[in-house]
């Protein structure tokens, strides 16, 4: 018998969309409830004691609640064949995931600060995208040939996350290897009805 997910978070991407898009190139259904978040998150805060962590994103695999959206992601990148095939793989999975999640860092730290900003677009960026693209292979993945779950969260940073996509495809221009991680993930038939259809959010 096949598993049930259920998969709570706002009505916004955010750190939720990472699990949605692993959910959607796997093929496999879940129930993607989204809970407002406008205003005082009335309907959130009623519901929170009811969540182990108090925090969103969560996720229900038959039952059993798995709280922190990173948590999540690697549990659905190892069901779901997307964590490597033997423990060197696994090892570069985590590793090339930890590179890309040092970018979303380095932005949350320089958000809201004009000089940090323009710091980052013109050094940690760049840096950040640099070491990826010395070290990623020129097969349209990161790790074994195959999608894994830094391919997946690449695509996201580099082609969503950000608002100012001109600034992120200026310097993905120069690396072709990259460019090819995240093609193959644009161009995944489920991940393209996907995202032709996904509602549209503020973030």
């Amino acid at each position: 018998m096949a598993s049930s997910y259920k998969l709570a978070y706002f009505d916004g991407r955010g750190l939720a969309e990472i699990s949605r898009l692993l959910f959607t190139l796997a093929g496999v259904p879940f129930e993607d409830i989204r809970f407002s978040a406008e205003g005082e998150k009335k309907e959130w805060n009623q519901a929170k004691p009811d969540y182990p962590f108090e925090k969103i994103p969560q996720l229900t695999v038959d039952g059993h609640k798995i709280p922190q959206s990173k948590a999540i992601e690697r549990f659905l990148a190892r069901r779901f064949g997307f964590f490597g095939s033997n423990e060197l793989e696994t090892a570069r999975v985590d590793a090339f995931s930890e590179q890309v999640r040092d970018i979303n860092i380095s932005y949350n730290q320089a958000r809201g600060n004009d000089e940090k900003i323009a710091k980052f677009w013109a050094e940690d960026f760049p840096a950040n995208i640099a070491i990826l693209a010395k070290n990623a292979p020129n097969d349209g993945h990161f790790v074994g040939g195959k999608f894994s779950l830094p391919d997946v969260q690449f695509y996201y940073i580099t082609s969503t996350f950000f608002t100012t996509q001109d600034k992120v495809d200026a310097v993905l221009s120069k690396y072709d290897n990259l460019l090819k991680i995240r093609e193959a993930v644009a161009n995944n038939d489920r991940i393209r009805e996907y995202v032709k259809n996904r509602k549209a959010t503020p973030w």
